[in-house]
């Protein structure tokens, strides 16, 4: 006990040592040695003797350190294999528990040499999945590539793109937990499966068709000059026109039909929820065959081309798109819609 008493005693003591060493206050030293009646004369610089002694310091305390970590490491090593050991005996397990059941219930034994076959097949079938998945991750990064320079085109502003995103049913992609417990699929994996999920939510929340199958466009979505008003505004849809007769008008979307009444300035209008904050307008409208509350998918027919409201250029459709209440360019978002569907299709 008194050995031990010692120890912390002096280690207690050790950083005030260290300083007292550091800040002493040396002076110079003369040794004077005899040889064969002749005196020889050595002298040591304060100097010296102060850069010996820190510099002995300093030597103390990075060897101190690394004695430190490597101990910490060989712990940490230590830990690992006996994890991995671990790991190894639960998959032995499992497989003599699987051999055993294949085996009408009957206890299975391995020897060696069949002990390092199964090892083998083990470790032949865990590269071919980690190529597998680099090879996998190496097409989902170009696929998000492609996304991302199609949602640029689709003129979608972060803001919007961020309303789409939070109104999603999953609130947002979040790794499954047997993905989180795999670690194949961590790290930069992880970051570009959730990366394309993201995108896909919000490109997969965008219509990809228009209401009109044959149409010509009468006015773009822009700024524009007002018909009635002869004044610059900003025109928040498209003005369609049908270019075969056929004035049915059909939901882009799949939703919910959320207003279907007449307008001062659009007539008969129908307004349709769909998912992800994304909404559509129909306006002018001769008929309204659908009501509020109605569901309606893209076969369902919402009324006809028509020329009600405050409309001053012959009968044609305003049709909007908007996200989080803001208006966006329904031709830009159709045709980045109708890509991603191409991608999809091709993919299956």
């Amino acid at each position: 006990m008194r050995s031990v008493h010692s120890y912390l005693t002096y280690a207690r003591r050790l950083p005030e040592l260290v300083k007292r060493t550091w800040t002493r206050d040396y002076q110079d030293v003369r040794l004077i040695l005899e040889q064969s009646g002749d005196l020889k004369y050595f002298n040591i610089p304060a100097t010296v003797q102060r850069y010996f002694a820190r510099g002995f310091i300093v030597t103390g305390l990075v060897l101190t350190g690394l004695i430190f970590v490597l101990s910490m490491s060989t712990l940490w090593l230590g830990l690992s294999r006996a994890r991995l050991e671990h790991s190894h005996k639960e998959v032995y397990r499992a497989l003599l528990s699987s051999a055993s059941e294949n085996n009408g219930g009957e206890a299975v034994s391995l020897n060696d040499e069949q002990m390092v076959a199964l090892a083998q097949t083990i470790r032949d079938r865990d590269m071919s999945i980690r190529r597998f998945v680099e090879t996998s991750m190496v097409t989902v990064s170009e696929e998000n590539d492609t996304l991302k320079a199609q949602l640029e085109t689709s003129g979608l502003t972060e803001k919007i793109i961020k309303i789409i995103q939070q109104n999603s049913s999953s609130g947002g992609f979040s790794m499954d937990t047997d993905i989180q417990s795999n670690p194949l699929l961590r790290g930069k994996v992880a970051d570009e499966l959730s990366t394309n999920r993201s995108l896909r939510e919000v490109l997969y929340a965008l219509p990809n068709h228009m209401p009109v199958a044959n149409f010509s466009v009468s006015s773009d979505f822009g700024i524009r000059k007002h018909p009635l008003t002869g004044k610059s505004h900003f025109h928040t849809g498209l003005d369609l026109m049908s270019e075969t007769g056929d004035d049915k008008v059909l939901a882009v979307k799949p939703g919910i039909v959320v207003m279907a009444e007449y307008h001062p300035q659009y007539g008969n209008t129908v307004v349709i929820r769909h998912s992800n904050g994304v909404e559509s307008l129909y306006a002018h409208l001769a008929k309204l065959t659908v009501k509020v509350s109605d569901k309606v998918t893209t076969e369902s027919l919402l009324g006809y081309i028509g020329n009600t409201g405050e409309s001053s250029t012959g009968k044609h459709l305003h049709f909007e798109i908007l996200v989080g209440g803001y208006p966006v360019n329904p031709q830009k978002v159709i045709r980045t819609a109708q890509y991603v569907q191409q991608i999809q299709n091709s993919n299956k």
